[in-house]
């Protein structure tokens, strides 16, 4: 029996209007779709946008302990946004599904793994007459993809399961978006504006009353004192909130100071487990992630984990199946807050499951903090492998401890991400320190 591995980062709505994203968000999406190697065994058929670079899938299968040589790689041919984004468009390429089922050879597929549920997974699943291999096949297959990614549908099933929200509004219009930022403002609060199914903290902004608020999880913040200034910052920025109008803007409370906290579960038809939980480092938007987050009080762990369950719940119900992240807050006073849900592998599901949970061992969260960090620049991938081998500081399978290169290198600014596993916070912030002076 098959496993077939498809790397979709973006389904079309994540990526919003494909054709005109800048360059450097496409090349940053092909790298983050190598992830889905780290989830690679033995014998595995794996979708990309594009080839992965020959030292990165040596790199990853010999972390996991996989041979690289029974896997079989295929990219599509490019759609109109390119090679970067494994589109809907490739995934239903004539020639590409005819080159699929030979290359499976007539065995039957098990399996599929998609980084993101979409239905252009499900088409393809039906094509090769492996619906069952698809969790939650029925809900895919008719768009569910889009309502477990979306931070306005995320605030409607919130609210309905009674789970502790911002105050805040999903607007279609600008005059209801004026209202509810004014009410906000008008009590003190800041405000974050969100467009649905941006990631990465890159599709948010905040209005602050007052000054001095620090933009966390935002690309920029801006001071308005009153509603000519809200009204002209609409008109200014509603189409890009809105994706030109073809989605909701989200709108609410910001709460300055708070720890931005993740809870990850794999629903199936049984229920809901938890995984992991971890925290987001944000300047301003999201650059490292804390697996397990460090001296999280028992209290709001306790409402993240049974708000978080709700959740799952809910769209279990609906047919959802597979990875499933919730993202919240913790405010100073310890309050807890849910800001969206993401039903698909994250950028911390490897970490955890792979590096941790495979790597270091099912036990590593016991003495083991896993933290990685954004934006290392280095010459080339293999350039930083060498390096890190060369200074020490490799991942070391005696004392778990050490650097492990997370993700694929980033044409787009000449960077990498990579994970340290470490005894504590403290020791992980020294060997990032020697990681980030080993090319100044």
């Amino acid at each position: 029996m098959a496993r077939l591995l498809i790397a979709n980062c973006f389904t079309d709505e994540l990526a919003g209007d494909s054709v005109r994203l800048p360059q450097a968000h496409l090349q940053t999406a092909a790298a983050s779709s190598h992830l889905l190697l780290w989830f690679a065994r033995d014998g595995d058929t794996v979708v990309l946008p594009v080839e992965p670079e020959p030292e990165l899938l040596a790199y990853v299968t010999k972390m996991t302990r996989t041979d690289a040589a029974t896997l079989r790689l295929l990219v599509p041919p490019p759609g109109q946004s390119g090679t970067a984004l494994l589109t809907g468009e490739r995934l239903g390429d004539a020639e590409f599904r005819e080159e699929l089922r030979k290359t499976l050879d007539g065995e039957p597929v098990e399996t599929i793994l998609s980084l993101t549920p979409d239905a252009a997974v499900a088409s393809l699943a039906r094509f090769l007459g492996a619906e069952d291999a698809v969790p939650g096949y029925g809900f895919v297959s008719q768009g569910g993809g889009t309502l477990v990614n979306s931070k306005a549908a995320f605030r409607a099933v919130a609210a309905g399961a009674g789970v502790p929200l911002p105050e805040g509004a999903v607007c279609t219009n600008r005059q209801d978006a004026e209202d509810a930022i004014m009410e906000l403002l008008d009590a003190g609060h800041p405000v974050m504006l969100k467009r649905d199914y941006a990631c990465g903290g890159l599709g948010n902004e905040i209005l602050t009353p007052v000054s001095g608020v620090e933009p966390v999880g935002a690309g920029r913040i801006l001071e308005v004192r009153d509603r000519a200034a809200v009204r002209e910052y609409l008109e200014d920025r509603w189409l890009w909130l809105t994706n030109q109008e073809h989605y909701p803007a989200v709108i609410e409370r910001y709460f300055p100071d708070s720890r931005a906290i993740f809870v990850e579960y794999l629903i199936d038809d049984h229920g809901a487990v938890f995984s992991q939980q971890g925290e987001m480092l944000s300047a301003p938007v999201a650059n490292a992630q804390v697996i397990p987050s460090p001296q999280l009080e028992a209290g709001p762990l306790a409402v993240l984990a049974t708000a978080g369950g709700r959740l799952c719940e809910s769209l279990r119900s609906l047919g959802y199946r597979g990875f499933f992240c919730a993202d919240a807050i913790v405010t100073p006073d310890g309050d807890v807050r849910f800001t969206e849900y993401n039903g698909r592998i994250t950028g911390s599901t490897h970490i955890y499951t792979v590096i941790g949970g495979h790597v270091v061992g099912p036990d590593y969260a016991k003495d083991r903090i896993l933290v990685e960090y954004c934006g290392w620049p280095v010459p080339s991938f293999s350039a930083a492998v060498e390096r890190l081998d060369e200074s020490g500081l490799a991942y070391d399978a005696q004392t778990r401890t050490g650097v492990v290169i997370a993700k694929a290198y980033s044409h787009a600014d000449g960077t990498i991400r990579y994970c340290v596993v470490a005894e504590d916070l403290a020791a992980a912030g020294r060997i990032h320190d020697r990681v980030e002076s080993l090319f100044v």
